[in-house]
């Protein structure tokens, strides 16, 4: 049963571990992205960017230049757009499924300590006298008691990284 359940905890673990990895090249993708799009147009602030795009528009000359531009303004804009959405949505199933992971490894941990416990009360010494034991072969038909067995140290999950 444990094996089972590290198993599980292992391969949740590894899908865990490879989610965020692609979590983590796509932020460094967009990162890329956003500095590409940085070194394009490198002004901090709102007042700036809007003399700079006002720059820009000034320079298109015809009616198809500027409908071309806002074709591929409106175009980039959709793009972000999916991209955010994309992302939001990634989240949420993340979200889901770290409660979903936590639910399922709280219940196991729970379940552990009842079986822990359970144990230990029903390897916990009487009261009664044990009888002696002697080199005599038991007789047919009476049974010795049996000692509680000895309890292995629990096994260890993996540290998470």
């Amino acid at each position: 049963s444990s094996d089972q359940w590290r198993q599980r905890y292992n391969i949740e673990a590894q899908q865990r571990r490879q989610e965020a990895q692609r979590d983590l090249e796509q932020v460094g993708e967009l990162r890329g992205e956003l500095e590409r799009w940085q070194r394009l147009s490198p002004l901090p602030n709102e007042l700036q960017v809007r003399v700079a795009v006002r720059q820009e528009i000034d320079q298109l000359k015809t009616l198809d230049e500027v409908k071309a531009k806002l074709i591929e303004v409106m175009l980039e804009r959709d793009r972000s757009r999916e991209q955010i959405h994309q992302l939001m949505e990634a989240l949420e199933v993340e979200k889901a499924a770290h409660l979903e992971t936590r639910n399922s490894l709280t219940t196991a941990l729970g379940d552990t300590v009842d079986l822990l416990t359970k144990a230990q009360t029903q390897a916990q010494p009487t009261t009664t006298l044990l009888p002696t034991l002697s080199s005599d072969p038991p007789e047919s038909g009476s049974t010795l008691p049996q000692l509680p067995e000895a309890q292995q140290p629990l096994p260890q999950l993996p540290p998470i990284e």
